[in-house]
């Protein structure tokens, strides 16, 4: 598989503990930091599908979506709490700044 990196932002606007969304083509992306490893998964909610992920509330390698609480795993992108699965994305910093991987749905 050929992967296509795209920079999104830079690693020094990513705080430990707070999401932060990008959008990468037609998809909304939130990004998260957890001791120092870097973490994309779909902004997108398979609840009521908004874009609220990058706004959630983080758990260990958990967020849950604000609004209702369903919970995804940042690695795996399966639901721990409510049904379902969101697209995750390889990522990489490469000189401070944050790329994902575009291919096949994580």
């Amino acid at each position: 598989m050929n992967e296509q990196w795209i920079a999104v932002g830079h690693a020094e606007n990513l705080r430990e503990g707070r999401g932060l969304r990008c959008r990468v083509g037609d998809d909304e992306v939130a990004l998260w930091q957890v001791d120092g490893r870097y973490y994309a998964i779909s902004a997108v909610c398979v609840h009521h599908h908004v874009s609220t992920l990058h706004e959630g509330i983080r758990e260990g390698l958990t967020v849950s979506c604000p609004l209702h609480g369903w919970t995804y795993s940042l690695e795996t992108g399966e639901a721990v709490r409510g049904g379902g699965r969101i697209r995750t994305y390889p990522v990489k910093v490469e000189k401070g700044e944050i790329f994902l991987a575009l291919g096949d749905a994580g």
